[in-house]
This record gives structure tokens, sequence and C-alpha cells, in this order.
């Protein structure tokens, strides 16, 4: 008889067993991809929620405390911000925001407004590419020209401020939200000073404008021109500082950094204490839970298969008897293998085609898994188990079975 048929007879005399041996395999098989799927998932939400969240990057510095009074940030506590950020070679991104809130006014109906001066690199703490230009005012109102009101700031002796003239400059207007989405500038700009109306710009044009508020208030060189203002901190102070992370597992520690040095700091997940260590010892956890699983999954597997051919060794020696040869009997057991296995793969894809419906990344690397799983427990079993049953006498083959006692 052909080796290669033998195997059905193999199966049909110990069906019993047999069947038990897949529903067992299978179960193991639907039991891995049941975890892998809620591993591939958990991961996935966490790139989606964390890693790859914007606004879960982000460090909001808004102020500093000196003296036990909070005040606004200056140049010095900018570059104090960079050297701490620099010195622990941290991978960051920083936007610089000021804030107009006085002095300017519509001169259509007289009324205030604030006015935001953000940088090239505010783009970036929004995780969305647009470009702001110059001359040009965002608000939430309509598309056209907006005039506004820049009072001529004077500083008296006595120290206080007064303005006796104006000018008035017409800006073309543009709607904020048709470059950048609602809800992003909600989340940094949803704080309104009396339902002041928020203008954006970018900070060179802010600049150009408390150029023309404080004119008035320029000083001879010694040259006799008239010296004029270049950085904006020569105005006003910074209303909020914006740090974007690369690392997020640093963002516990670099915040508390900040504090010791009486920033005020605030960012997405303040209310987590240990937010990068939780997410740290979470992922090792689900990785160590999938490599013992995995482990003790074909170490199992391995076992069990022994103990079947234990069972089949007095076959394997009657094979011998008949003069087939190791080779041959080889052959007959790993069709067996094969058949086995080769069940349960399917069963396994079948399972993983249903749990993974939509989610072909994720069934491609549960496939993956489970087929080098598969193919490393054939190998194993064919190589090693196998081959050293086969290898046997034939009295040791026959002695051992219960029967022949």
């Amino acid at each position: 008889m052909n080796p290669i048929q033998i195997h059905k007879y193999i199966i049909k005399k110990s069906k019993k067993t047999y069947y038990r041996m897949v529903v067992i395999v299978s179960l193991i098989f639907i039991i891995i991809s049941s975890y892998a799927f809620f591993y591939m998932f958990n991961q996935l939400a966490n790139k989606e929620n964390f890693y790859n969240n914007t606004n879960a990057h982000l460090i909001r510095i808004e102020g500093k405390m000196s003296n036990n009074i909070l005040g606004k940030l200056n140049s010095e506590d900018v570059e104090q911000t960079e050297y701490m950020l620099r010195d622990r070679g941290e991978r960051y991104k920083m936007s610089k925001i000021f804030k107009l809130s006085s002095g300017i006014m519509n001169a259509s109906d007289n009324k205030g407004m604030i006015l935001y001066g953000l940088d090239e690199t505010f783009s970036n703490m929004l995780n969305q590419h647009f470009e702001m230009k110059d001359n040009v005012l965002y608000s939430e109102m309509g598309l056209g020209e907006l005039s506004i009101i820049i009072p001529h700031i004077q500083f008296t002796e006595q120290g206080d401020i007064q303005s006796n003239s104006f000018d008035k400059k017409t800006f073309q207007l543009k709607n904020i939200y048709d470059v950048v989405d609602k809800s992003n500038m909600a989340y940094f700009f949803s704080r309104k000073v009396n339902d002041l109306p928020m203008m954006f710009t970018t900070q060179d044009t802010l600049v150009d404008i408390l150029n023309i508020m404080f004119k008035d208030n320029l000083k001879e060189t010694d040259n006799g021109q008239l010296h004029s203002y270049n950085s904006i901190y020569d105005f006003i102070d910074v209303e909020e500082v914006l740090i974007y992370i690369d690392d997020i597992q640093s963002l516990g520690e670099l915040v508390e950094q900040f504090r010791s040095s009486d920033f005020l700091v605030s960012y997405a997940f303040d209310s987590f204490e240990s937010l990068s260590t939780d997410l740290w010892k979470s992922n090792m956890l689900y990785n160590i839970i999938l490599v013992l699983l995995v482990m003790i999954s074909m170490i199992y597997i391995a076992l069990t298969y022994r103990n079947y051919l234990k069972s089949q060794q007095k076959d394997i020696g009657i094979f011998k008897i008949f003069g087939y040869s190791d080779q041959s009997i080889c052959r007959i057991y790993n069709q067996v293998l094969f058949k086995l296995f080769g069940s349960v793969f399917v069963i396994a894809f079948i399972f993983n085609l249903i749990i993974c419906f939509n989610r072909w990344g994720t069934f491609m690397l549960i496939f993956a898994l489970e087929s080098l799983m598969l193919l490393f427990i054939v190998w194993f079993i064919s190589q090693y188990q196998i081959r050293r049953v086969i290898n046997k006498g034939v009295l040791f083959l026959i002695k051992d079975d219960k029967e022949f006692e």
C-alpha cells in the first residue's frame, strides 16, 4: 500500500484521539487569536489616544510664579524653558502666543477686540499644516476688510498711560476656520475676555501694529535717529508657550521639572499622576502575557502530540516488522501531522477573518504570528518527536504498549 495513503487508516483507527487533538489545538489558537486581537486593539487605541494624539504631547506654560505672584512669561523665561529642554536632550517644537487684549478697536462700532499673534510653529501644535499671511486678520467674522483703530500710547512721568491720538488701518479679513479646524482652535482659545471678538494674525503683523501704538515712545539713538523696535518682547510678554514633546514617556518628568522652576504648567492628562509610567507598565504587561501565552501553548501542543505518538508506538513497530523503512514511516506520520495542523490552520484562519473583519492590518499581523507558530510546531514535531520515536528499536516499540504486556 502506498505509504502516503496509510495515514488515512491511522487517523480512522485513532479518530477519537485525533479529533480531540484537533479541537484542543483549535481552541488554543482561537484563544491566541482573541488575545492577539485584544492586544492589537489596545495598541492601536494607545496610538490613537496617546502616541498619535497631538494634544497628548503638548505642554502649556501660561506663566511663572515670582514672590507668590503669577506673572507673564518674558524672553528670559522662554530661554530658560528652551535650555531645560536642550539639557535633557528632548526633541521638541515650541510655539509662543502673544496677546494684545486692550487698546485696539473696531473702527465701525468702536468695540474692543482681542488680537493674538501666532508664529510659524503654531501649526505644528495642531498637527494641521496651514500658513497665515502678513497684514491679514483672521477671525470668526465674515470675509472682506476690517478697519481698526490703533491708539498712540504715551507714558507720563508718573508712569500712567494716556492716548491723545490714533491711527486707522485697514486689513484684509479672512475666516480663521477656512484654514484651521474649529475644534483645534477651540482647544487653545476657548477662554474669551468679556466676550470680546478674537482676532488672529502673524507675529510680524502684530509687531507692526505695536510699533504704531508705541511710536510716540521711540527714543533717539546716538546718531539722532529714532530707535525702532525689532522684537515683540520690546512691547509685551508672552501669553502662553506651547511645547510639543516627541517622546510622550518623558512628559511626566518634564512637567515636574518645569513646575519645580515655578512655571505654571498644564497638559492634557494632568489628572493622571504617572501617565507615561502607566502606559509603559500596561504595554509591558500585555507583551509578557502574549509571550507567555504563545510559549505555553506551543509547549502544551508539543507535549500533547508526544502523548499521541506514544499511543502509536505499537503501530510504528508493526510497520517496521512488515519492512517499512524509517523514511516511509516518517512520511506516513508527517502526513497525519500535516492534516491535523492543516485543519487547525483553516479553523484559525476563518475565526481570524470573522473577528478582524475590516481590520486587515490586524488580521495580517495575527495571521503571520499564528502561521509562524504553526510552522515552528510542525517542524519541531516532525524533526524531533516523530524521528525520535521511529528511531527506536522494534522490541522497544512493541513492548512499550500495554496490550503487549
